[in-house]
């Protein structure tokens, strides 16, 4: 009946290491998993998969054999949606019995929200349909020429590739397996190019969504416009399901690139190092350049490009820099030019995207200000916040903000605020083996938020820290503030979601509303309903005739 009405795509989940594991345990399979186990294209493939391991399940592992495999966070029935009129229909299903529904395309979520122990998933992994629109006009715009509407399951590689042919690029993340209009570019979305354009949020011109009453609707700034500015900032799952967005598209600009680390002979001779490193971000900025940098166990390692970029000038700001602390050994390529965003992609971003780890992040916006007028008391946290590899931990700092993010003209979203005054997003970042006992894990999650929280003294006293709610921690306290920006931003976010979702049907961990239900958002506090767990009701059922 259910599985009639949404033609047979009804799917059974599992934890990408079950096949290795206890009863489900297959040889092939488990050699497939083990050597597929970081391949970001494969886990994105996988119903039952997350690119961060501890949000799928941590009694399974392709380490070891486990008796006690179980499903975990996974969500034990999934639909598999290829159409519009399989999400309406399965939205419906979900609302009409109360049903806890999580909502996944690539499995990309730092804070686990795309999977819900004893769900329903709505699977859009394959809803790839990507058009050209030569000349779009809506709303009161003028035409916007060579604008895109990309399905919810298309991902940025073969976006990137595929506006290539039209020597073109749309405003999308370093990570080419991540999907175009989920959670990336609905919480915000920086960019190797967000600099050059602004943010991914930025660039919309519609959303064409379902809503919780299992409605189709179109959704822009003058159609559902409360809606179109909560979904361009306010974070995926919890305000409708985008089934697809329209974007705009730029000419893709050459790209000027190079790389450089050094590593420092002692912590005082690293402290200074880190002075000059930050002292050098401005020149960077001001010269357009985006940049991603890893900074621990005394060494800074950089990659460094600007758009339409002059390589003399990106040369001259690093050999300023190696002039200044020539007593270290730097390892350097010289900058050298790629004639287009996709060449830059394909050779130097694609090859570089981890998956298959646990990982928890704490994050951070740092900003322009106080990097310009204060760069030693910036440095000094980060010297305090470095990440430590003998730990698994890593401080990751992005250049990324500045430039067009900080241009706030026309834009009607809902994109934290502190993006348009940052110039950096610090994201320390806690990694893990499936062997790692439950008291440690406990200790490098909270290792995770005091690191976090160091970065916070860079502050002026009274101001509220704030940080990238897609590179964030699901256990930061006020996250209210720090996700979105200001409890006023937050409840205004939060009076879209009542209108728009007035049961609660989407839920996901720190997404606007979830405040008002239980850890487990299974219950609202104020009511004694909860939403059906369907590994009790199968329990109980014996049978799944009411789904199929």
């Amino acid at each position: 009946m259910f599985n009639a009405s949404i033609d047979g795509r009804l799917v059974l989940p599992q934890p990408s290491a079950a096949v290795c594991n206890g009863k489900t345990y297959d040889a092939a399979a488990c050699s497939v998993a083990t050597a597929q186990w970081t391949n970001a294209t494969w886990r994105s493939d996988q119903i039952g998969a997350m690119q961060i391991t501890n949000w799928e399940n941590s009694s399974c592992s392709i380490l070891f054999n486990s008796s006690t495999c179980n499903q975990g966070s996974v969500s034990v029935l999934g639909v598999d949606a290829i159409s519009a009129a399989h999400v309406q229909t399965t939205v419906r299903f979900a609302a009409t019995i109360n049903l806890r529904l999580a909502i996944k395309s690539s499995g990309h979520d730092f804070l686990g929200r795309s999977t819900a122990a004893g769900s329903l998933l709505l699977w859009l992994h394959h809803m790839k349909n990507m058009t050209m629109i030569d000349q779009y006009s809506s709303c009161g715009l003028a035409n916007v020429s060579n604008a895109v509407r990309i399905e919810a399951g298309a991902q940025w590689s073969d976006v990137y590739q595929w506006l290539s042919q039209f020597n073109l690029v749309a405003i999308g993340p370093a990570a080419g397996t991540v999907t175009v209009v989920g959670g990336y570019l609905q919480g915000g979305g920086h960019s190797p190019l967000s600099r050059w354009k602004g943010l991914a949020a930025d660039q919309v011109l519609e959303y064409d969504v379902v809503t919780a009453d299992g409605q189709r609707q179109t959704v822009n700034a003058c159609q559902n416009s409360d809606l179109f500015w909560a979904l361009s900032g306010g974070g995926g799952g919890t305000f409708a399901i985008v089934l697809s967005a329209v974007i705009r598209t730029y000419p893709s600009p050459s790209i000027v690139v190079a790389t450089y680390s050094v590593n420092a002979t002692n912590v005082t001779r690293y402290a200074t190092l880190m002075e000059s490193f930050v002292g050098s971000i401005p020149q960077l900025a001001d010269a357009g350049a985006t940049s991603y940098f890893n900074i621990g166990d005394l060494t800074i390692s950089v990659l460094v490009h600007i758009p339409n970029g002059d390589s003399n000038v990106l040369d001259g700001i690093i050999n300023q820099f190696v002039a200044n602390n020539s007593d270290l050994n730097f390892t350097i390529t010289k900058s050298f030019v790629l004639p287009s965003f996709y060449a830059y992609f394909a050779a130097l971003l694609a090859p570089n995207n981890p998956s298959g780890y646990n990982l928890l992040v704490s994050s951070r916006f740092i900003p322009e200000s106080i990097i310009r007028n204060n760069s030693q008391i910036v440095a000094a946290a980060f010297v305090q916040a470095q990440g430590q590899s003998t730990i698994g931990s890593n401080l990751r700092g992005s250049l990324v903000a500045g430039g067009q993010v900080s241009n706030t003209t026309n834009r009607n979203n809902s994109v934290n605020p502190g993006w348009r005054t940052a110039l950096l997003s610090m994201a320390y970042t806690q990694t893990w083996l499936d062997t790692t006992s439950q008291v440690n894990q406990d200790n490098l999650s909270t290792q995770g938020l005091l690191r976090g929280a160091m970065l916070d003294t860079i502050l002026p006293a009274g101001v509220q820290p704030t940080c990238y709610t897609n590179e964030a921690n699901p256990y930061e306290v006020n996250w209210q503030e720090k996700f979105y920006g200001s409890i006023v931003i937050y409840n205004q976010l939060k009076s879209v979601k009542v209108k728009y979702d007035p049961f609660g049907l989407f839920q996901c961990t720190t997404c606007v509303g979830s405040d008002d239900w239980t850890s487990d958002l299974n219950c609202p506090k104020t009511s004694n309903s909860n939403k059906i767990n369907l590994t009790i009701f199968f329990l109980f059922a014996g049978i799944f005739a009411i789904l199929l």
